[in-house]
């Protein structure tokens, strides 16, 4: 399916935030989904991931959340540490009100059901996306790809704040995971607590551990890609996306 790619603006958390929406060809409302960068910002690779999306006949919208930094900032991929950095700039409100501000702008949309908004996030994304289904009104699915910070990392102090503790009570939507097993930063048995904390609440969780795939194994302008990972992923995505943003 063909799409058509426009840039939006809105006021979020006291500076303008870019909106990059992908919408398919044809007449009618479409449900929606927010797709949130990596820590390298709204680049090429999550414009083509938005743009994936709106090809499966979802309304695409990644909003830059890097816009504090000033409008279209981007790191080149060998910088991490920048990355990180303007990331650790950014707050737990700073993050809902982005979201909250994305939400809003697609339930204008005409174009958008805005009953059925969901939202997927890659690496910081993930993150992103997890707390966003904790947390933002107007949320219906959340899709998690390598969600870092859920959980302290295994080098993290003992007196880490964790994520997961403090949110699982508030999720209400449906949320699908996706991680590789070879992840340095979320190991495994990270990977079987988020699990584990959110079944015994009873909440609608779908795990996928990809063995051999690592950090990051969806960017396919990276190293990190991983083809049989990121090519089994992308479709369960969709369906899980199609399944409950009806």
């Amino acid at each position: 399916m063909a799409n058509s790619s426009a840039v939006g603006e809105v006021e979020a958390g006291g500076s303008a935030m870019e909106i990059f929406t992908f919408t398919p060809d044809g007449k009618g409302k479409r449900p929606a989904v927010i797709v949130i960068q990596e820590i390298f910002g709204v680049n090429d690779h999550m414009k083509d991931v938005a743009s994936r999306f709106a090809d499966e006949g979802f309304v695409a919208a990644a909003p830059d959340l890097f816009h504090r930094e000033g409008k279209g900032t981007v790191v080149p991929f060998d910088d991490m540490k920048l990355g990180s950095g303007i990331r650790g700039k950014l707050t737990n409100d700073d993050i809902i009100a982005d979201v909250s501000a994305t939400v809003a702008f697609l339930k204008n949309d005409p174009n958008v059901d805005g009953s059925n908004i969901g939202i997927v996030g890659f690496c910081f994304g993930g993150m992103v996306s997890y707390l966003s289904a904790a947390s933002v009104p107007g949320i219906a699915a959340a899709a998690i790809y390598y969600g870092g910070g859920i959980l302290p990392r295994p080098d993290a102090p003992a007196d880490a704040p964790r994520l997961l503790d403090a949110t699982a009570d508030s999720i209400n939507v449906p949320v699908i995971g996706f991680w590789g097993a070879d992840d340095g930063g979320i190991p495994v048995v990270n990977v079987d607590l988020i699990e584990s904390t959110l079944k015994a609440k009873g909440k609608d969780y779908e795990s996928h551990t990809y063995v051999g795939a690592g950090h990051g194994f969806f960017c396919d302008a990276r190293g990190s890609y991983n083809e049989a990972a990121a090519k089994d992923a992308f479709p369960r995505t969709v369906d899980f996306f199609k399944k409950n943003l009806a």
